[in-house]
């Protein structure tokens, strides 16, 4: 073997999220949570649309009204509980966008969002009433954090997974417990985050890794 050989090494320098995302991708992002928020704004001024689009066992799976899967998405009790999730629904959505288009965001997110709902309902009593996108935001970012540490090959395995845990912590778990939050929801939503962006990196692999570029590296350059 060439002595040159044994003194390089190939780098990945960069990856499918080492660009910037799509330009309209923070145009659509805000659009889609100003549409949550406006129906919000509606609903606390109107109790019969509130009821109209929230979701419970009883309506959706007796009343076969398995629209309000989508609709619950809307509702929010308050200012605080809807500001808190358009947060995270506007930047998640400008990554998810911006990096893995329409199909992902909004349209699959949306799609185990309204899963994340059906689940949910199965655990709970008929009568008990679910709104807000809390379900969507778990998906939302449990699905980002799997891809990103699945692509972002730049960054050494050690940081990602820090990086994941890090944010894991910040943003999933809850640092107090409210008995009016469904905690079960955001447990089903970030596993089917999971799943669902395992599946999508497996699908999309050879795709993924055709866009990743590298360079050789003289090793005594790394010392």
């Amino acid at each position: 073997m060439d002595s040159t050989d044994q003194k390089s090494e190939v780098r990945i320098t960069s990856t499918l999220l080492s660009g910037k995302p799509k330009e309209e991708s923070a145009t659509l992002s805000i659009l889609i949570t100003m549409v949550l928020a406006f129906v919000s704004v509606l609903c606390w001024r109107d109790p019969w649309l509130f009821q109209l689009l929230s979701a419970s066992r009883r309506q959706v799976f007796a009343g076969l009204e398995y629209w309000r899967l989508l609709t619950m998405i809307a509702v929010h009790a308050d200012l605080p509980h809807l500001a808190v999730n358009a947060g995270f629904v506007v930047f998640f959505g400008y990554l998810l966008y911006g990096y893995f288009g329409f199909w992902i965001y909004p349209g699959a997110m949306l799609i185990l969002a309204s899963l994340t709902t059906l689940l949910s309902l199965l655990t709970y009593p008929r009568g008990v009433v679910l709104i807000g996108a809390s379900g969507l935001v778990y998906v939302m970012v449990s699905f980002w954090l799997v891809m990103y540490s699945f692509i972002e090959r730049t960054v050494p395995v050690k940081k990602r997974l820090l990086r994941v845990i890090g944010i894991t912590l910040i943003v999933l778990v809850p640092s107090t417990i409210q008995p009016e939050v469904s905690y079960r929801t955001h447990a089903i939503g970030a596993g089917l985050g999971i799943i669902g962006a395992a599946a999508y990196f497996r699908l999309r692999k050879k795709q993924f890794r055709s866009l990743e570029r590298f360079e050789v590296v003289a090793l005594e350059d790394l010392e």
